[in-house]
């Protein structure tokens, strides 16, 4: 059981790596809890849910969620963090619980406060003994990977990555060095919100339903928790925070209890920061790298 759990485990951890990647490069470049990340990818995944259901190709669906969730997030970044953006830590934070309430708001009335069932393909599963390993699991985290590859290597090979770490140490100084700050930041808002709308799409694919509500538990709070154990700021350490996240879920699940399966994370979460306050990976944060 404890090698089917793990299995479990790293395939949540996965999807949860996708939402707190998008999540940490706000924070890497902003300093900025952008409390509103979760509720906007769950716009995005009930929009691929109403094209699906309409019978649009599942493929086509994500692509236009996708261009969607990038452009609210350009418009949110610039009417509510950037007109704030060298206001403190408050006023950006306050800012963003404001966005994250009108997201969930608006996906409430829009589709209403019922779950959905949510299937986009219908997948078969391998039998190894007594351990099933489904097409699903395998797909989750061979596009988790895929996706964090990429990315590191943007982040590491490209100008524009290069860009992002210069203004990840001091946006005055590189917009004096001819770096377009703003043009930047923008990129790095609409890459975020599509990291996490392909996140939202494989959780709700995991667990079959879609709801208004999922993207501040399962998204928001659990890519916050998964950024903070890792250390937040780092990209590494959010993947890493992730996927212990993951895997300390199912087998606290498994071993523990369900009904009780968050109230023991956040405890163990709370007994963890005691003993690193700065995560795993803390010493990148003031690096910001």
């Amino acid at each position: 059981m404890l090698l089917q759990f793990i299995i479990n485990g790293l395939s949540i951890g996965s999807v949860y790596a996708l939402i707190a990647l998008g999540y940490n490069m706000i924070y890497g470049i902003l300093n900025l809890l952008n409390f509103a990340h979760g509720d906007l990818y769950t716009i995005g995944v009930f929009i691929v849910f109403s094209l699906v259901s309409g019978g649009m190709n599942a493929f086509l669906a994500i692509l236009i969620a996708a261009v969607v969730v990038g452009v609210l997030n350009l418009i949110i970044e610039r009417i509510s963090y950037r007109p704030v953006r060298f206001s403190g830590r408050v006023t950006p934070t306050i800012s963003a619980v404001g966005v994250a309430y009108i997201c969930r708001n608006v996906t409430q009335q829009v589709w209403g406060p019922s779950t959905r069932a949510f299937t986009l393909v219908k997948l078969g599963q391998f039998r190894i003994g007594n351990f099933v390993i489904g097409q699903l699991q395998i797909f989750i985290l061979v596009i988790a990977v895929a996706l964090m590859v990429v990315i590191s290597v943007l982040l590491k090979k490209t100008k524009t990555g290069q860009a992002i770490n210069s203004i990840s140490q001091s946006i005055p100084t590189a917009s004096l060095m001819g770096i377009p700050a703003n043009r930047i930041i923008a990129l790095v808002y609409a890459a975020g919100a599509i990291l996490g709308l392909v996140g939202g799409v494989l959780y709700a694919s995991y667990y079959e339903n879609v709801y208004f509500g999922m993207g501040f538990m399962n998204g928001t709070m659990k890519a916050w928790m998964a950024s903070i154990i890792g250390g937040i700021g780092s990209l590494k350490g959010g993947v890493i925070g992730a996927l212990i996240l993951g895997l300390a879920e199912n087998l606290i699940a498994g071993y523990i209890s369900t009904e009780w399966r968050d109230a023991v994370l956040w405890a163990f979460f709370m007994i963890f920061i005691l003993i690193f306050p700065n995560g795993l990976f803390g010493s990148q944060i003031s690096e910001k790298l």
